[in-house]
């Protein structure tokens, strides 16, 4: 655990003893200068890490590792532009305070996606290129899992579609991925972006729809087509108007 704020090391530290048993070793840190020797040591498979240090920032630390196979969950008081680079690059984050509910989901986010946490120093890399951009519609979406991690533009992506707890992601060249997140996550991050959900198991790109019948049916720039539920009729007749 990293942080210049001694208090916020003592909440953290008691709740995670409190709420998450799994972890049983705890080292913290208040500077840059005390963490890397710490890390090196110690070996952890989590760094709670705060965002804005005076000094040296969490970012500079993580610049400094030239390797390292442990996941990052950062925390931040609220900034919806970092917070939103973050999830685009498959991170994660805690806000500050730190909410025990909040802590054990990302403890248990961090054990189901354990499997490809080596992959951590590939989506910062796409983090800090996100958040050095200075605009949201420039982001590349981190799309990982267990083999690989794939980025895209926005404009690469023509739809989304739910499947049970996947999320396929069709993607221009006729490729597609599929996600160990939900549609609802994917909904959440891509607010914002113009993506609209048409139905409770889709999600499309209005700059990859070609046409949209009277049957209602949505015809996408890939040849398939989207069923959109008779509630989002409205919705997405009122959503195409204004982007035309």
């Amino acid at each position: 655990m990293v942080d210049d704020e001694q208090s916020s090391l003592d909440l953290l530290q008691w709740l995670t003893v409190q709420y998450c048993p799994d972890i049983s070793s705890i080292k913290t840190a208040r500077s840059v200068q005390e963490a890397l020797p710490l890390i090196h040591s110690f070996k952890p498979d989590i760094v709670f890490l705060d965002i804005q240090m005076p000094h040296q920032s969490g970012f500079d630390l993580l610049t400094t590792i030239d390797q390292w196979n442990f996941e990052v969950i950062f925390t931040t008081a609220y900034n919806e532009f970092a917070i939103q680079a973050i999830r685009f690059s498959a991170l994660d984050y805690l806000l500050k305070p730190v909410d025990e509910t909040e802590l054990k989901k990302a403890v248990e986010r961090y054990k189901a996606k354990r499997i490809y946490a080596p992959a951590g120093q590939l989506l910062f890399r796409n983090f800090i290129q996100n958040i050095s951009q200075g605009s949201r519609e420039k982001f590349k979406l981190a799309l990982a899992d267990a083999t690989e991690v794939k980025y895209v533009q926005l404009d690469e992506i023509i739809r989304l579609q739910a499947e049970s707890n996947y999320t396929h992601i069709f993607l221009k060249g006729n490729k597609v991925f599929v996600s160990a997140k939900t549609l609802k996550e994917y909904d959440e991050i891509l607010q914002g972006h113009k993506f609209l959900r048409v139905h409770k198991s889709h999600l499309v790109n209005p700059g990859h729809i070609e046409s949209y019948d009277k049957q209602g049916i949505l015809h996408m720039s890939d040849g398939t087509k989207v069923e959109v539920a008779r509630r989002k009729k409205d919705f997405l007749q009122q959503s195409l108007s204004g982007n035309g």
